[in-house]
């Protein structure tokens, strides 16, 4: 295995996990039209406890950081 292919395979799954994390903003946003508070700490509590690596919780904190700023950003709307 070459440092190129290593590279490769990691484009490979960026080119699937981009859009994965678009569609997930997406629904963020159309979700917001259903709560009473952006943030749902039993949800993200539910979320997080299914990831082992802690690298990935890190990883979903910033996704959650993220969907909510979107969140709150269409309330100034």
């Amino acid at each position: 295995m070459t440092l190129e292919n290593l590279r490769n395979q990691i484009d490979e799954l960026d080119n699937q996990i981009i859009p994965l994390l678009e569609k997930r903003l997406a629904l963020a946003k159309e979700v917001r039209k259903y709560k009473k508070e952006i943030t749902d700490f039993n949800r993200e509590k539910n979320i997080l406890d299914k990831i082992k690596s802690d690298y990935i919780k890190d990883i979903y904190k910033i996704i959650f950081k993220n969907s909510k700023k979107l969140q709150r950003s269409l309330d100034d709307i």
